[in-house]
This record gives structure tokens, C-alpha cells and sequence, in this order.
């Protein structure tokens, strides 16, 4: 239970006499010890957290708590003892206990009466649930790592988060101020020297079990000079589809990696049922397409986002969530959520409804953070365009909570890219106005974005406390592109821009900043364009993000509609 802490205090003995008569109501003093009357003794009624550590501060709750009060934990004075209310106080586990041993809880008023509250509090080691929301967390050096679990203590003290430094040591991370470490939650930054390897939260009472920690790198990665190379084809030509990069563990504990892709539409625009994937191979190309197991019926201009113990506390190797999307030609979107099971050797379960969206979206953006997925904008009934924001958290079973409401965006935007990176959210480009998901006019620009809408999470709630902030511009209105995190920039490709007589061939990167902000945006359009490759340019294509065997950086696009031939799909696969 989280509770509102109370400034910290001095006790001073004029400090005791006054809380004495502001909140016990003594009129005088007397020859006491403490120099004042006693007051009614306390009670205590409860005791929480019922274990914990050196530091953790116990809420004691109960009645006629006095200013200037003392406590301890067993036969060890409390090192910090702050008193909320007549009703509550905190009383601070003091260094001397010993992990394993059960102490009374003892609080004492300045006037001598005390409470004692018998075999209320065990000392017990730290306990390390998840690091940036998952149990196999990564991250660069410098990054912050979230780090979740138990009886850390409400201050550092001793304790230390210590990650490997590959050669069977330890490195400690950075505990940059003392509101970064609670009993709960610690704000680390991974530390230069780190490596993969165990990561462990140590305190005065022990070490927690650890997780793996992969180190990643700002692989290399220079938009700035692209070459496509083609790879395999989808197994048909689609546009409105998503395509998702998923890392799965398999039997034998290596790490696989493949993508996944869903829905979409042929150039009937008749929305397809189809979930098929693939394994990413060394050098970041694609094997051959695989069948899952098809949805129930066709969708098109969906979201997808894919849970899996890599960004999430779900168990197993994860799931893939569709939200909204159209379920027939010409169609109107439907607030159906549905969930796909993914196993080892990357095969799909059998689709299954999982609830409902708080309204009807297609093209919506989704992203998962830390076990919470992030909906923002979209099309609702009539392609009318949503400002609205929504979050959801994700269960260890991969259940889906209650929707929350966040907030909006500055303006209503749909066919744009929402992007995560750490804890910013970037809904890139998109479109204001009321257009078919299947239209492909570039030359309609008076409702196209060029502007990126940023907002920073905190880290702790997953909150949006200051709402969303202008992160630049692209340059160019852009929309039914594909936008993705990757070596450390925000990179841009495909999609309807105002050029006249084609779509967006060029690719654009702008830098992503410590503080989320983006650097300018740059062009990147190369020798070897899309279109070069192709002989068309697209929108509605599917993009991902991944990493190669060897660390390198890719972006892939599958598919897509051709801007000069309406309702001409494509099935190619391009990758840098």
C-alpha cells in the first residue's frame, strides 16, 4: 500500500513540548522526566509492512500519537520516527536487527506512554521482481534501470545495485539522488563498466536473487546513408497489416528472434485473417514465412503490441494483442481487443477475444512499457480522428486491466506512428482530418501533420504528469508511414507527404536526446531508395526495429500499398 510520507523533523525538546499541546491537548506541563503531563496512552491497531529491512520505514496506525515520539524494532532504538497524524506514524527499522528474526514494534509518546505490538515485524533478505518491468531486462550503460520488488529499504543506507562486469565481479549502479531509492522501487543508472550478466539489489539483510541483464549498444546505425536490401516476401501482398519484432527464448535458452505479422488487406481491401512470421536470421534477413494459427476473421488498420518476459511481466514466452482495427470493406472500426499466444518454436495459440477498447479505433498507436500498454490517438466511427490518450497494464497471465485515461494529445491525429523509447512516448506525424484508411492521396495536405507530440512518463506511475510537449517537426506532413526507434534515433520511412506525384520514398532520422528530446531531423535518402528497389513507393506498409546477431541496427518495411496504383498492394520485404 502506498501512503503519502510526511516531512522529516527534528526532536527537540521545545519541538516535544509543542506537539505535546498541538496535538494531545495537554494545557501544562509537569515535573515528568520529559517535563510535560502524560496524555492518553497510544494504541496501535495495525502494522505494515510486516517485513522489510534497515531502512524500511514501518506504518504504525492507531490512535493518540504525539510529536516527538520514539520507537524501536525488538531491543534496536529506531533511527527515525516521524509521526503523520494523532493516527499514524512511521517508525524507521534501525541497523542491529538480523534477517530471518521476527521484533515487536514499539512507539513511544515524548510523555513516556508507549504501545508495544508483539511479533510485528520480520527482517528478511531483498527481493528483486523486475527490471525495467521484465525479468530478462537490457539496457546501454547509462540508461536508467527501473528496478521493482521488496524490502529495499526507504533509504539506501548500505544498499547497492549491483550489476556484472563480466569477468565475475560486481559493478555498482549510480543512485543519483535519495528519492531514487523507496522500499519498492529503485532509479539506478547502469553503470560504465557493466556487462550481461546477473543483475542484484544488496542491502544491510542480504542479496535478492538476481535477473539477467543483457547490455545492449547504440549499434551501428547511419541513416544518413541507406541500402535497402530485399528479403523474403510475405506469402501475399497486404497493406493495413502490423508486423512485430518478437524475442522468444527457446527450449534450448538461446534468444530467437522473429517477426510476426497480421491482418492486413489484398487489394480487394477485403481485411484478411492471416498470422504469419518468421525467423530473423545472423545478418538480419528473414527465413522462410511460417502459418499461424489464423485469426477468427479478417482485420485491417489495427494495433498490435507483443508482451513477452523481454519488456513485460508475463510469464512464458508472451502474447501479441490486436487492438481495434476494421473488420470488412469499408467498415467501421470495432472496439474488439484480441490475444495470441506465442510458444517457444514460435507458434501461434488460437486467437481469443480479451475485452474491449473504451471506444471503436482503427489506426490507433500502441506500444508497451514496463507491463503497461499506451494507446494514443486513431480513427473512431466515420475515420473521425481522436485526441485521446488510455493506458492498460498487463498481468503476469497477461491479463489486460482497466483502462485508464491519460492526457490527450494536443490534437487529434490518426494514420500517425506511435513510438516508445525508455520512458518517452513520440506519436509522429499522422493525419487531423477525416480520411479512408485506404486512400492513398498525397495531394490532400491540409490535414497532414508534420509534428512529433512527446511525452515523458514518470518512471514510477507510468503517468503523463505534464501531459504532451512539441519534440519538433519532420520537416514534411507525413502519414500512413512507419516511424521506429533504432540505434539511438527516431528514423521515418515510407507513408503520403506533399511531394508532388509520388509517396515518401525519402527516409528522415532525427537523434533522440537523454532528456527525450529529438535532435533536427536530417534526410537519408541514399542511393538506393525504395522506390530504386521496388519501382513503386508505399503507405500502409508494416516496419520494425530490431538488432542482429552481431549488434548491428536494422529497420525492416514488409509490404504496402503502391501510391501510383490505388489499391495495388505489395508482399516485398525490404531491410538495412
Amino acid at each position: 500500500m502506498e501512503t503519502t510520507r510526511p516531512r522529516k523533523f527534528h526532536r527537540s525538546p521545545i519541538r516535544r513540548a509543542m506537539c505535546c499541546l498541538a496535538i494531545a491537548g495537554v494545557l501544562g506541563c509537569g515535573d515528568d522526566p520529559n517535563g510535560v503531563n502524560p496524555g492518553p496512552p497510544p494504541t496501535i491497531s495495525g502494522v505494515e509492512p510486516s517485513t522489510g529491512t534497515v531502512g524500511t520505514d514501518i506504518r504504525v496506525t492507531g490512535t493518540n500519537f504525539r510529536g516527538g515520539a520514539e520507537g524501536s524494532v525488538g531491543p534496536f532504538s529506531a533511527t527515525q520516527v516521524d509521526v503523520a497524524s494523532s493516527t499514524e506514524a512511521f517508525v524507521r527499522v534501525p541497523p542491529g536487527v538480523a534477517v530471518g528474526q521476527t521484533y515487536d514494534v514499539t512507539f513511544t509518546n515524548v510523555d513516556g506512554t508507549e504501545i508495544n505490538f508483539p511479533q510485528a515485524f520480520t527482517v528478511v533478505a531483498p527481493t528483486l521482481s523486475f527490471v525495467n518491468g521484465a525479468t530478462k531486462p537490457s539496457g546501454n550503460a547509462g540508461s536508467t534501470a527501473i528496478i521493482e520488488g521488496a524490502a529495499f529499504g526507504d533509504v539506501q543506507g548500505s544498499g547497492r545495485v549491483l550489476f556484472s562486469d563480466g569477468a565475475g565481479g560486481t559493478v555498482p549502479a549510480v543512485i543519483a539522488g535519495p528519492d531514487d531509492w523507496t522500499d519498492g522501487i529503485i532509479l539506478a543508472a547502469v553503470p560504465a563498466g557493466a556487462a550481461t550478466g546477473p543483475v542484484l539489489v544488496e542491502t544491510a539483510t542480504g542479496q535478492s536473487e538476481s535477473l539477467p541483464f543483457t547490455l545492449t549498444q547504440n549499434a551501428a546505425f547511419s541513416p544518413s546513408a541507406i541500402a535497402w536490401t530485399e528479403t523474403e516476401a510475405l506469402p501475399e501482398a497486404l497493406g493495413g497489416h502490423t508486423a512485430t519484432a518478437v524475442p522468444i527464448d527457446d527450449a534450448g535458452g538461446s534468444t530467437v528472434q522473429r517477426v510476426y505479422v497480421i491482418g492486413g488487406s489484398g487489394s480487394d481491401s477485403i481485411p484478411v485473417a492471416g498470422v504469419r512470421y518468421s525467423e530473423i536470421q545472423a545478418d538480419g534477413s528473414l527465413g522462410t514465412w511460417t502459418e499461424g494459427t489464423a485469426l477468427a476473421g479478417g482485420v485491417a488498420h489495427h494495433a498490435t503490441v507483443v508482451a513477452t518476459p523481454f519488456n513485460s511481466k508475463v510469464q512464458g514466452s508472451g502474447y501479441l494483442y490486436l487492438f481495434g482495427g476494421i473488420e470488412s470493406k469499408g467498415g467501421q472500426p470495432v472496439r474488439t481487443i484480441r490475444r495470441v499466444s506465442l510458444d517457444q518454436d514460435g507458434a501461434t495459440g488460437a486467437p481469443e477475444a480479451v475485452g474491449e477498447l473504451p471506444a471503436p479505433l482503427h489506426s490507433t498507436g500502441a506500444v508497451i512499457f514496463r507491463s503497461t500498454i499506451y494507446l494514443a490517438g486513431g480513427a473512431t466511427t466515420d475515420d473521425a480522428a481522436v485526441a485521446e490518450v488510455y493506458r492498460a497494464t498487463v498481468d503476469t497471465l497477461g491479463n489486460i486491466g482497466e483502462w485508464e485515461s491519460l492526457p490527450a494529445l494536443t490534437e487529434p491525429r490518426a494514420y500517425h506512428r506511435l513510438v516508445g523509447f525508455g520512458g518517452f512516448l513520440y506519436a509522429v506525424g499522422g493525419d487531423t482530418g477525416e480520411v479512408d484508411p485506404n486512400d492513398g492521396n498525397f495531394q490532400q495536405n491540409q490535414t497532414k501533420l508534420s509534428s512529433v507530440a512527446l511525452g515523458r512518463l514518470d518512471l514510477r506511475s507510468g503517468l503523463l504528469p505534464d501531459g504532451w510537449a512539441d519534440g519538433g517537426a519532420m520537416g514534411k506532413a507525413r502519414t500512413k508511414h512507419i516511424a521506429v526507434a533504432a540505434g539511438g534515433s527516431l528514423f521515418v520511412s515510407s507513408g503520403l507527404y506533399s511531394a508532388a506525384g509520388s509517396g515518401s520514398s525519402e527516409n528522415s532520422f532525427a537523434p533522440i536526446n537523454p532528456d527525450g528530446s529529438l535532435g533536427s531531423f536530417g534526410g537519408a535518402t541514399g542511393s538506393n531508395t525504395i522506390q530504386s528497389v521496388l519501382g513503386i513507393n508505399l503507405f500502409n506498409a508494416g516496419g520494425v526495429a530490431y538488432v542482429d546477431g552481431s549488434g548491428v541496427a536494422h529497420v525492416m518495411i514488409l509490404g504496402g500499398d503502391d501510391v501510383s496504383a490505388p489499391g495495388a498492394k505489395s508482399g516485398r520485404v525490404l531491410f538495412y
